[in-house]
């Protein structure tokens, strides 16, 4: 039997992140299902994909197929599709689009009908656009009734928020996302320096302004790499001018978005990855970070946390009086000192995934109420 997805963007789209991460170590790990993946041909900056082929199936892997939809061609075609297919689950990534979140719910002919909510219903996230989100959440609950929606969590914190939004009686299955691993090797570490590194999206939600802010007064040398889209440009337009008065002994170079097969170099060179996140609904890149022996600085608003108990890193509130202590914190510290903290990296990175459960957990999901 056949999983239908439906996500706005998928591989080679990746600058919107983590839901396409999700989705492509998912379909990729999970390789005893079959999947179909309904997509759109362009990234989230709507830039048509290269190397696809549009309007028709194209084989992903052994199990999965992909159709790359026109954004341009008509909602009447993306209906026949969709009423086309014959599946026993459809998982839908996201919650806020017309077309690959609400028509599959209206239209599909699966009787199990998964929402990812993707960390979109957690409160950080819910205070942005507050009042457009509150009247399309209104209109959109009485739907997920009437079609017996269920949800997906990646964390018992998320399924809380979930039910904070929904309610309490709403059916939400937990399985945690498949992260990617990085076996990177370690940097040297001089006392007094410290390689930084963020890759994220570039707005409010990642926090890059307070990271700046809390270099302005730093004494150590630190190389800061910042990769990621510009998301938000006037929030972008701030963080330059904080730059500009950064002291000479901090260097901040701005890459752009990075395909994910590029980024190995950024993390073969970084000391210390860094991103106190308003919100995270899994954070695929500080996953990344830890795995390759990174040391973490990042928020309590992550499922990151007791960091400093694992020697992994510290979890810190977003503002910068306290990101300038962690940063200190590690720039300090000489080879012998950073090598234990980037082995105890590695090891709770190791120790917070069970691929052979989490598999387990999306089967189970997948396979209710088969028909």
């Amino acid at each position: 039997m056949t999983t239908l997805i439906s996500i706005p963007w998928f591989t080679p789209a990746y600058l919107a992140g983590g839901p396409i991460q999700s989705v492509y170590t998912m379909v990729n790990n999970c390789d005893d299902l079959e999947f179909k993946i309904i997509t759109s041909n362009s990234d989230i900056n709507n830039v048509p994909l290269e190397n696809i082929s549009v309007e028709k199936w194209t084989d992903f892997n052994k199990h999965t197929k992909v159709f790359y939809g026109d954004k341009q061609l008509s909602l009447f075609k993306h209906l026949q599709l969709l009423k086309s297919l014959k599946a026993n689950a459809v998982f839908i990534i996201g919650i806020y689009s017309f077309r690959f979140t609400l028509l599959p719910i209206l239209f599909s002919r699966s009787a199990n009908i998964i929402l990812s909510a993707r960390g979109m219903l957690h409160p950080p996230a819910l205070r942005q656009k507050a009042f457009k989100k509150k009247l399309y959440l209104t209109i959109l609950k009485p739907i997920l009734n009437w079609k017996k929606v269920s949800f997906h969590a990646t964390d018992e914190t998320e399924k809380t928020h979930i039910q904070s939004v929904i309610g309490n009686r709403a059916k939400i299955w937990v399985a945690q996302n498949i992260p990617n691993i990085r076996k990177t090797n370690v940097s040297y570490k001089l006392e007094g320096t410290i390689n930084l590194l963020t890759v994220a999206l570039i707005g409010p939600m990642k926090n890059h302004l307070q990271v700046l802010k809390s270099l302005k007064d730093c004494k150590y040398n630190v190389q800061y790499d910042i990769c990621g889209p510009i998301y938000f440009p006037d929030y972008w337009n701030e963080c330059l001018k904080i730059i500009q008065q950064l002291p000479s002994n901090v260097k901040v170079v701005h890459h752009g978005p990075i395909p994910p097969n590029e980024l190995e170099s950024f993390y073969a060179n970084a000391h210390v990855f860094i991103c106190p996140s308003q919100s995270e609904n899994f954070g695929h890149a500080l996953f990344e970070g830890l795995s390759a022996g990174k040391p973490l600085i990042t928020s309590n608003n992550t499922p990151w946390n007791n960091l400093v108990k694992n020697n992994a890193g510290l979890n810190v509130e977003p503002i910068s009086e306290q990101i300038k202590f962690a940063i200190d914190f590690f720039a300090v510290m000489n080879e012998s000192e950073y090598s234990n903290w980037s082995k105890a990296s590695k090891d709770y990175a190791d120790n917070a995934v069970d691929i052979v459960e989490i598999k387990k957990a999306y089967h189970q999901m997948f396979h209710y109420n088969e028909v």
